[in-house]
């Protein structure tokens, strides 16, 4: 039985398509070229950027596929690099370019965009962050990020919200414009302790559990507000990316059992207990921590150079023995 080569093409196409990843049906759409990697919301660990695709090359007129990486902030946009290729196979894996000025996240990221010369046949992936990470790996082959880590004190289980707030008073912890900080965990919680300042009335700390330090919040990254009179809860509700930038949209959690405030003299303490965080408490655990200052020192961080939406920036909080 004769078998066009047409009706082979279509046939190998098929085996194809069923082969990919569940994601890559969002961008096949009977397309000849499917990215891989990276995928939308991805965070790239170096300043390279490569990309790796499926390409039908029965449907590539010249033979090609131009690639180019797009910077974008709101709604302006700079192309960064370009590149034509012409695969030999059907999985292509290109080295694009080197980006200048990282970190890239929170409103800002990267487009990849592709177009089949000759025809109409195109698509973009995005948006895609860039955030390195520093750090060694130890003689038991654990990872060590060198980036700022502040050290939460085990405090004993039971303890009051006073004999907390003494406790972490007593500690030289660290300050931001002029505002002192301490943290301290046991069994029930965490607790988050804040001494205004003049400068510093108010603070916010930034928690990333699953410490992904990625390029973008999510939905499990947690953000407490702390006052003079009230501490409440931030996170991404919801993220989308269109003609005019990204956008992440906050709303609250949490509630007065579940963000306790405390004062303690010129002090004020936020405890948060473990179960409204979704975090099993242990020795040596880590997490994303970050704290950011409100009021005249607006823009001051801990770490130094932290930004709110870029958790990739932000430093460690290890729960000690």
């Amino acid at each position: 039985m004769f078998v066009s080569a047409k009706l082979k093409s279509v046939a190998a196409v098929t085996a194809f398509l069923a082969a990919l990843p569940a994601y890559a049906f969002a961008q096949a759409d009977d397309v000849p070229v499917v990215i891989t990697s990276p995928t939308e919301w991805t965070t790239l660990r170096s300043d390279s950027v490569s990309v790796s695709a499926q390409v039908d090359t029965a449907r590539l007129p010249k033979g090609s596929v131009d690639f180019k990486v797009v910077r974008r902030s709101g709604a302006r946009s700079s192309v960064l690099f370009s590149k034509s290729v012409k695969p030999d196979g059907a999985v292509v894996d290109v080295f694009l370019g080197r980006v200048r000025g990282v970190p890239v996240g929170g409103g800002d990221f990267l487009s990849i965009e592709w177009n089949v010369p000759g025809t109409e046949y195109k698509g973009v992936v995005e948006p895609v962050g860039v955030a390195l990470l520093s750090g060694t790996v130890s003689a038991e082959n654990k990872w060590v990020p060198t980036s700022p880590h502040l050290s939460a004190v085990k405090l004993k289980d039971g303890i009051s919200g006073e004999g907390a707030a003494e406790t972490l008073a007593g500690l030289s912890g660290f300050s931001v414009g002029g505002a002192v900080f301490a943290a301290g965990w046991n069994a029930f919680g965490l607790f988050l302790y804040f001494t205004p300042s003049a400068s510093v009335p108010e603070a916010e700390f930034a928690l990333d559990l699953k410490y992904g330090a990625n390029a973008f919040t999510a939905w499990a990254d947690r953000f407490v507000a702390v006052g003079a009179d009230s501490a409440y809860g931030i996170r991404a509700s919801k993220r989308s990316v269109d003609k005019d930038g990204l956008k992440v949209d906050e709303t609250s959690w949490g509630d007065a059992k579940s963000i306790v405030l405390t004062k303690a003299g010129a002090g004020r303490l936020v405890t948060l207990p473990w179960s409204e965080l979704g975090v099993l408490p242990f020795d040596g655990r880590n997490m994303g921590f970050a704290v950011f200052a409100r009021g005249k020192k607006q823009g001051a961080a801990y770490p130094v150079g932290a930004t709110r939406l870029i958790p990739g920036t932000w430093g460690g909080l290890s729960l000690a023995n």
